[in-house]
């Protein structure tokens, strides 16, 4: 894998608001199970795998989010229907397969929902089954058929908490719309998005992972309610904004609308490119953040890049 030159990312640290339900466990970390072996950089890193898998480290505490591993291909999934089209059984291409990575010292799976998009065959095959799995409390019994032993169903307001040495993280479900129709929204099924805030002797790093949400009412509030996050990892892609049935996911407009309201220090867009179903090309909120003024802020992740938090 290519070498990239890190950006360091500062760190913006308001306590979160609110009473949520938690819980707390020790890691148990797996076996070996790799790929491709993986140096660590600097004090924790970014990973983008594809679509909406990265690997997150920070303070030794390494996690993947909504793993998608299946090769590249012209069936590498179905949905019950296209989001575009409403087409029943469609089976939705891959057009660039996961970059090389490695499953050395994962600590946790962490799972917006559990979607045919966001979780596939390999991914269950390959991950090792004793690792906590985080997820939409829709998805507990999901990930539980597939042979997973510590799912954690979270529900918006939830948390858990996970430690691996002297580094914890705390993983906050917040609200995740899928549609900006109400009905459409009921239909598709309850996800989440999720505050995960690292702390360990360096101090605190704190991300907004949006899951696949689209512009929502909660999101209005969001530092009042939950403090500044150092970076905002939203879902692009524009799924299903070429259709009649809604957008399923941001576009560039109301990706920079919430780059405005959560106020990150900065962004690095996933959630684009890897699969037929994403219609917008990530070049559009390239062009969209370079008119608004917010180019500095973004982070643009090539495949592969391991970049520094």
């Amino acid at each position: 894998m290519k070498n990239f030159t890190p950006i360091f990312l500062s760190s913006a640290l308001i306590a979160c608001a609110g009473q949520h339900a938690t819980a707390t466990s020790q890691v148990a970390r797996p076996e070996t199970s790799s790929v491709q072996t993986a140096a660590p950089v600097a004090h924790g890193s970014i990973q983008w795998i594809g679509g909406p898998t990265a690997f997150l480290e920070r303070g030794g505490l390494r996690v993947i989010t909504d793993p998608m591993l299946g090769p590249r291909g012209p069936n590498a999934f179905v949905f019950p229907k296209h989001p575009s089209t409403g087409q029943p059984n469609a089976s939705i291409a891959r057009y660039l397969a996961p970059a090389p990575y490695s499953l050395d010292g994962l600590d946790a799976i962490l799972i917006s929902h559990t979607h045919n998009d966001h979780v596939d065959a390999r991914a269950k095959e390959l991950l090792p089954k004793n690792l906590p799995v985080v997820v939409a409390a829709a998805g507990a019994e999901a990930m539980r058929g597939a042979g997973f032993t510590d799912v954690r169903g979270l529900d918006w307001g939830e948390s858990t908490t996970l430690t691996a040495g002297e580094t914890t993280l705390r993983v906050l479900a917040v609200a995740a719309h899928h549609a900006h129709d109400p009905d459409a929204d009921r239909e598709v099924g309850k996800g989440n998005g999720y505050l995960l805030e690292w702390k360990d002797a360096a101090g605190s790093y704190r991300i907004y992972w949006t899951g696949d949400a689209v512009l929502a009412d909660e999101t209005k509030d969001f530092v009042a309610q939950y403090g500044r996050v150092d970076l905002l990892l939203p879902h692009m892609g524009g799924v299903g904004g070429d259709g009649d049935r809604g957008l399923r996911s941001l576009n560039s407009d109301e990706a920079l609308e919430l780059v405005r309201r959560v106020d990150p220090v900065a962004v690095m867009p996933i959630h684009h490119t890897t699969f037929a179903h994403y219609r917008e090309p990530i070049e559009a909120l390239e062009q969209r953040a370079e008119e608004s003024g917010e180019a500095a802020r973004f982070h643009f992740l090539r495949l592969g890049e391991r970049t520094a938090l």
